[in-house]
């Protein structure tokens, strides 16, 4: 698993590119970053939080928690599985995930 907070290279690329545009503003690149940053945590903290409940659930031997838990995980995953397009003032970055 990657860091937490580790932004893919690829993301940073396309801020730098956003940032080195004239007709951009700061607040923009700073909103784009923020909102990375905000979607990588959510994912992440997610997919560990689900993890952790699965294991649990392994633990207590509790079958049925184990597949309704491992059935969302899947689900999170999948959802995330082609990244996700952030937009702002007409400039989109795209995230990746895992």
């Amino acid at each position: 698993m990657k860091e937490p907070f580790a932004i893919d290279k690829n993301v940073l690329k396309q801020l730098q590119i956003i940032n080195s545009l004239e007709v951009r503003t700061d607040l923009t690149v700073q909103s784009l970053y923020a909102r990375a940053v905000l979607a990588y945590s959510s994912y992440y903290f997610k997919e560990q939080y689900l993890r952790k409940q699965i294991d649990l659930a392994l633990e207590h031997r509790d079958k049925e928690q184990f597949h309704i838990l491992s059935s969302e995980l899947s689900s999170h995953i999948e959802r995330h599985k082609y990244g996700k397009t952030i937009s702002e003032n007409g400039y989109n970055l795209f995230l990746t995930f895992h």
